[in-house]
């Protein structure tokens, strides 16, 4: 499901984008979206730290693992 557009940092250049937030999977989770000028898909929606927690999803470390799963998936199709 499309939720308008937010905030997206590059992991790998460390740069603040704007693009579609998109649901990934059945989640509240955010899609990665790739970063225009480097074509990174390691991008991630800013911390949302409220309480000790991160009420929406977005916290770094849990995309770290969805990289790792997307990763996977391209090397899948490169062979």
């Amino acid at each position: 499901m499309i939720r308008g557009y937010m905030n997206f940092i590059c992991d790998d250049c460390n740069n603040t984008f704007h693009a579609l937030n998109i649901e990934y999977g059945t989640t509240a989770m955010s899609v990665s979206m790739p970063y225009p000028n480097c074509n990174s898909r390691h991008t991630y929606l800013p911390n949302w730290h409220i309480l000790g927690f991160y009420p929406f999803g977005n916290n770094r470390e849990v995309y770290k693992r969805i990289w790792r799963r997307m990763d996977k998936e391209e090397s899948k199709f490169d062979s």
